[in-house]
């Protein structure tokens, strides 16, 4: 327990160590008149253990201060930085060039299976990997296929063509039973018997 809070603890001080030392220096409290160079920055009159927020900018806490202190501006610089704020999102589309059609992601079609009722399925990443360690009813979940959610399946509906999407019949056919979904209104194909 204690050697987990104390590494959790080592980690957040390196990261914020290496996060301001991306930050240009804009700091100009920082620089001390004396010219000795402190670790901590202690408060003038020594009547408190310096905060967190003292440790980084060096000013005394004043709650009537119009000035945002300088960790504020450091959080707003490291906001603003594109390497911290970055989201992974599917930005790019491809067209062809002789019809500007969009075109089919290979990947889609090599690692999901598009139902006829318009749901996706896919295996479980890892499905192979350790079996020597995982217990048996693991293994049968591992097996099994699961279904994307409705967002995915838009997603992956954008990323493939209409040719993937027509339903085909093949013999003997593992997932003929899943083609079909009666029970749901939306998806049902036939109508209700009354």
């Amino acid at each position: 327990m204690f050697r987990s809070i104390a590494s959790l603890a080592i980690r957040q001080v390196v990261q914020t160590r290496a996060v301001i030392s991306r930050v240009p220096p804009v700091i100009p409290a920082l620089t001390s008149q004396s010219g000795r160079n402190f670790s901590i920055f202690v408060r003038p009159n020594n009547d408190a253990v310096p905060s967190f927020r003292n440790t980084i900018s060096g000013i005394p806490n004043n709650t009537c201060s119009t000035e945002p202190s300088t960790s504020l501006r450091l959080l707003d610089a490291m906001a603003k930085s594109p390497l911290l704020q970055t989201q992974p999102s599917r930005t790019v589309i491809k067209f062809s060039l002789r019809k500007g059609k969009r075109k089919t992601v290979k990947a889609v079609v090599k690692r999901f299976k598009r139902l006829d009722w318009g749901g996706w399925i896919r295996t479980i990443s890892g499905r192979h990997k350790k079996m020597w360690r995982k217990r048996a009813n693991r293994k049968r979940r591992l097996r099994q296929h699961v279904l994307v959610n409705g967002t995915q399946a838009t997603l992956l509906d954008k990323m493939v063509t209409k040719y993937w999407k027509r339903p085909r019949h093949y013999i003997n056919d593992p997932y003929a039973p899943y083609h079909t979904r009666e029970e749901f209104v939306y998806t049902r194909r036939k109508p209700l018997k009354q």
